[in-house]
Order: C-alpha cells, then structure tokens, then sequence
C-alpha cells in the first residue's frame, strides 16, 4: 500500500510524481510558501497552464483516501502541493511536491518529499489536456521507483489520474487504472454543503 501511495504524485494529484536520471535538487529545499493561494500570475508564466491545480482535492477509494492541497508558493513562482494518504482515518504518508520552471531545461518539473524519507524529481510534458509526467523516486530504503503518470483534465472540478511503466527497484509493477479525482468544493456541493461558485 504505501509504496503504491508513493507513486501517485498528487498528488495528486500530485503529485504528479517524480525517469529519470540521478540529478539533485537543491534548489526546492530553499522555497517557502506564501500564505496567499491565489496570486497573480503573468499569462506567459508556463505555470499559468496549471493554475487550476490551486484548490484541494479528493481521491476516494474503498480503503484509502489520499488528500492533495495545492497553493501558489514564492509569487507563483512555484505550486506547492502538500498531500495525505489515510488509510482508517489514519494518516499512512504525507509530504511536499514543488512545481515550477526549469529555466536550463525550459519544462516544468516537480521535487516531491515524503514523509518515510522519500525524495523524487518528474519532468511535466503537456499533451492537449493531458500532462503526462515522467517520474523518479529514491525510496527512504535506496531503492530506486519510477512511473509515468497521467493527468487528464477534465473541468474546474474534475481530473483523472493513471500511473503506467511503473518499477520498483527494477521489477515491473502493474500499471494503476485511471481514477477519478474531484475539488473538494465539488464533493460539498452534492453533500448540500458550499458550493463551487461561493468557493471561487
């Protein structure tokens, strides 16, 4: 369970996740988040194409629930996605993801630390709808994970995410059907609690 948690960037949903080579990343360690979600981020910023990240949301599955709160960090300069695997009620993994500009590879990538002591790196490639996001781990044990994830946009509300080419220290691992992942306030809304429109 929780290696197959470690896997799922986002997340999620984000995660997005982090194949890849051995490079470090420093330079997330140093990035603190600012207290304002919302920012004003310039249109040509390449993280303007994720702004619809910013918000919390809901994977529900039978025996888990994962949690992914998404905020701007640094002016917009990054996304910050804070996550939480409970599996009973009970928090299993947590931890961090920054999103931002790679200015020498010019592409979007992520630096994710979880809370075994995990540390992972992905490279975002946009695709229609789609981002699809080239993932490496290194496991608090040394081991070595990676994946390919997928984040299908749908609406403000919606996305889906699928995890394929999945290893873990050099075995293949099945492949994580697409699953469904919604706004907080969208699930509100179907409860007769807030809904989407108050929220924005």
């Amino acid at each position: 369970m929780k290696k197959l948690a470690m896997l799922i960037p986002m997340v999620l949903l984000i995660t997005a996740w982090v194949v890849g080579q051995d490079k470090t990343a420093d330079e997330p360690l140093a990035v603190e988040e600012t207290t304002v979600s919302a920012v004003a981020v310039a249109d040509d910023s390449p993280l303007s194409e994720l702004g619809w990240m910013v918000g919390t949301w809901i994977d529900e599955a039978e025996e888990s629930r994962i949690v992914t709160e998404c905020s701007w960090a640094e002016g917009g300069k990054f996304l910050k996605r804070t996550f939480s695997v409970m599996v009973d009620d009970e928090v299993t993994l947590h931890g961090d993801q920054f999103v931002g500009w790679d200015p020498v590879e010019q592409r979007i990538r992520s630096w994710t630390f979880d809370s075994e002591g995990g540390i992972g790196e992905g490279r975002w490639y946009q695709d229609d709808n789609r981002w699809i996001v080239k993932t490496s781990f290194r496991l608090a044990s040394g081991e070595r994970a990676s994946a390919t994830n997928i984040i299908t946009y749908v609406d403000e509300n919606t996305v889906t995410w699928q995890s394929i080419g999945r290893e873990v220290a050099g075995e293949l691992q099945p492949s994580i059907p697409e699953v469904t992942v919604v706004r907080q306030d969208a699930t509100k809304k179907t409860d007769g609690g807030t809904s989407g429109e108050e929220s924005k």
